[in-house]
């Protein structure tokens, strides 16, 4: 019944079934709903994340900077997230040490540091080549919701889809500004406008 309403507000025959036009039409809007915004924040904007918040603690200094609204918004998305499904967090509101779950992978990227990974690796895929990276606002953050962290397998992303963080965020991470990325269970973007109204 729920699909049927989505299907009837967006102007689709209702038959309740996920069809390929209805899929598609769902791909769309999520795919709309992706920040216009690509400036690159000023130093100001982006705060240094501490090692610990990240899938691995050794990520370098330069690459554990995150916009600071979005991190505002992380930060509170963790904690309900921990509430719900009974992650494990640190005595400072943070994930614990040993929890993996929901922990950063990936934040703001240079375009600098991303050209220098172009030259390093001119086969290195659609990431790896991107020129207009969402990563470059710091507002783009790449968590751990199971499986290979970002390998782009058709296998390895229908593990994603299924655990229960992923499957909380999809029902959850609207309400603190955060959309999905349709072809990475792991991207979501801060963009609370677009969250607000998809």
């Amino acid at each position: 019944s729920a699909l049927t309403r989505w299907q009837q507000v967006r102007g689709l025959p209702t038959t309740g079934v996920l069809n390929q036009e209805t899929w598609m039409k769902m791909v769309e809007q999520w795919q709309g709903c992706r920040s216009k915004d690509h400036a690159i924040p000023t130093t100001e904007k982006l705060l240094t994340v501490a090692a610990t918040e990240f899938y691995d603690p050794e990520r370098p200094l330069e690459l554990r900077q995150v916009e600071r609204e979005t991190y505002a918004a992380y930060k509170r998305m963790v904690a309900a997230a921990a509430r719900d499904l009974n992650l494990s967090l640190g005595s400072n509101g943070t994930l614990g040490t040993a929890e993996t779950y929901l922990k950063i992978i990936s934040a703001f990227r240079s375009p600098e540091y991303q050209q220098k990974l172009r030259q390093q690796s001119p086969n290195s895929g659609r990431a790896g080549l991107a020129l207009h990276s969402p990563h470059f606002t710091g507002r783009a953050l790449d968590l751990y919701v199971g499986g290979e962290p970002v390998s782009t397998k058709d296998a390895n992303r229908a593990v994603q889809v299924n655990t229960k963080v992923y499957r909380w965020l999809v029902k959850n991470a609207g309400k603190f500004g955060f959309i999905p990325y349709f072809y990475e269970p792991w991207h979501w973007e801060y963009n609370p406008q677009a969250a607000k109204h998809g």
